[in-house]
């Protein structure tokens, strides 16, 4: 659990030149084959700052509370550090890596994403 702190809090070392705080709420839900498997709800503390050339860092952590179709649901805790940065004009990307940590299965999860966005 204390890497998974350390992880989330890394963005919030940085020295920005902007910063801005914020709230966020996320529910997840996922279908397969189908069937309803479950859903997800986090509310999310954040904090995104320009670090220069058009990139942005940003780091979330919060509380959640996953409902699973058929099993019991179980509070959990997330978070997520990423970065934001341009490829060329009108092209850029996007990298984060997400935790998540079950408090009644103590089952610690670990994701990443990489997006390539082309703006018109």
């Amino acid at each position: 659990m204390k890497q998974f702190i350390a992880l989330a809090a890394l963005p919030l070392m940085a020295a920005p030149a902007m910063a801005a705080p914020y709230v966020e709420s996320k529910t997840t839900t996922a279908l397969v084959d189908g069937d309803y498997t479950g859903a997800q709800t986090e509310l999310r503390v954040g904090y995104d700052a320009a670090v220069g050339s058009g990139v942005t860092v940003f780091g979330e952590i919060g509380p959640g509370y996953e409902w699973r179709n058929g099993q019991d649901g179980q509070g959990v805790a997330v978070g997520e550090v990423g970065i934001n940065f341009p490829i060329v004009d009108k092209l850029s990307g996007k990298f984060k890596v997400a935790g998540e940590y079950g408090f009644d299965s103590e089952v610690f999860g670990l994701g990443g994403e990489l997006k390539v966005r082309y703006t018109f």
